[in-house]
């Protein structure tokens, strides 16, 4: 075997271990009920009972049936030959509603064109195709949530999007392939979610010479309160001398350009802000009273301007990071925000430092501060801050 072909080789069969990783986790969340490699089929009244082939088919909890192509390359003759496949598969087997050709999200813009042009010609009826669409694995992942939440209502979906996302990040940064091919600079290793963690390595900062194991989890303690602190994910990092590093990430998962990221009583706010201001206090509570700063006396809602200033990088540090509240500070206050973008399906990460000097320079909203302030269920019980999330 050449070298070309043994790198091909390795690649695709790193891309198959991935996949497995990719289904497993569907499963975990209940997304699927169950998956299987190298599905066969054949026409009925003929000898060769597995002519027809996919690598993968996956069943949903309502029995819908999708079949699943994967390539590390954009090959037009090798499609020509999925589509066949595909289109007798879904005549012989009636589950099976939909064809997907799923390519890795480590690939460079270059060697992504094929495949993005190839789905556009499709989608644009500039060729016919039994294949449904060729997407990302990233992509992939969301069409699967997407199918799997679809019988929710949208709130429902929502929250399950939400929760789901953090393990989604839990599961990218243990993955065993990930750091392999992070620590080896292996091209021809493929990774689950790879783009995401090593976007988020790199903000760790982290020697790849040094690290000997990376696992995270989405199991955080809750505050002395009761209440959920910010840190959504928490990453451990094991060094090859043993010493240990805890990276702590708030995960920001939504559609919507402004989102409620804090809620807790005036008090709470003042406490944490400044807890011997009274005119803070006093101003905190008057809004948390009416709800709205227009039901404030006019030189109150000054008032509260100005106790307000000399603290916004504080608030911000609070709202978003949980720095500086209850809880333990190494596991519980977030150090990094993570936020996707529903939308483009793109994300960023940012330290929490960073991502508050980018809102208090951006944006002036409510008592000049970087938030619109509301109140959530009952009115005089507690404040809630919203924010732009998508930076």
């Amino acid at each position: 075997m050449s070298s070309s072909n043994s790198d091909k080789s390795k690649r695709g069969n790193s891309l198959q271990r991935v996949m497995s990783y990719l289904f497993e986790l569907s499963q975990s969340l209940g997304y699927i009920k169950e998956y299987e490699s190298n599905y066969s089929v054949g026409k009925p009244g003929y000898l060769d009972s597995n002519q027809f082939k996919a690598p993968y088919i996956i069943t949903f909890n309502d029995n819908t049936e999708w079949i699943v192509y994967t390539t590390t390359s954009f090959r037009g003759d090798r499609i020509k030959g999925q589509y066949w496949d595909a289109q007798n598969i879904k005549e012989l087997n009636d589950n099976v509603k939909k064809a997907f050709l799923v390519y890795p999200d480590s690939l460079n813009e270059a060697d992504k064109h094929d495949f993005v042009t190839r789905d556009k010609k499709i989608h644009s009826k500039g060729e016919y195709a039994t294949i449904d669409a060729l997407l990302s694995q990233d992509s992939f992942f969301n069409r699967i949530e997407q199918y799997a939440l679809h019988s929710l209502t949208p709130g429902q979906q929502k929250d399950k999007e939400g929760n789901n996302f953090e393990k989604r990040v839990v599961a990218t940064l243990s993955n065993p392939i990930n750091l392999e091919k992070w620590k080896t600079q292996d091209p021809m290793i493929e990774g689950l979610h790879f783009h995401m963690f090593e976007k988020i390595i790199n903000i760790f900062n982290l020697d790849r010479t040094k690290v000997k194991a990376i696992n995270s989890t989405n199991i955080i303690e809750k505050l002395p309160s009761g209440g959920n602190p910010k840190t959504d994910v928490l990453t451990k990092v094991t060094y090859d001398n043993e010493s240990v590093e805890y990276f702590t990430i708030s995960c920001k998962r939504c559609s919507s350009k402004n989102v409620s990221v804090h809620q807790y009583s005036a008090d709470k706010f003042a406490d944490v802000l400044d807890p011997k201001n009274s005119e803070l206090r006093r101003t905190l509570n008057e809004f948390q009273q009416c709800g709205n700063k227009s039901g404030m006396a006019k030189q109150d809602i000054q008032i509260l301007k100005d106790e307000l200033k000399p603290h916004l990088m504080k608030l911000c540090r609070w709202a978003l990071g949980g720095i500086g509240g209850d809880g333990n500070p190494e596991t519980q206050w977030a150090q990094f925000i993570l936020v996707y973008d529903n939308n483009s399906e793109d994300f960023t990460i940012h330290t929490t430092d960073d991502y508050c000097t980018k809102l208090l320079a951006d944006n002036k909203r409510t008592f000049d501060t970087p938030f619109s302030w509301t109140y959530q269920g009952k009115r005089g019980t507690n404040i809630q801050l919203k924010c732009p999330i998508n930076l």
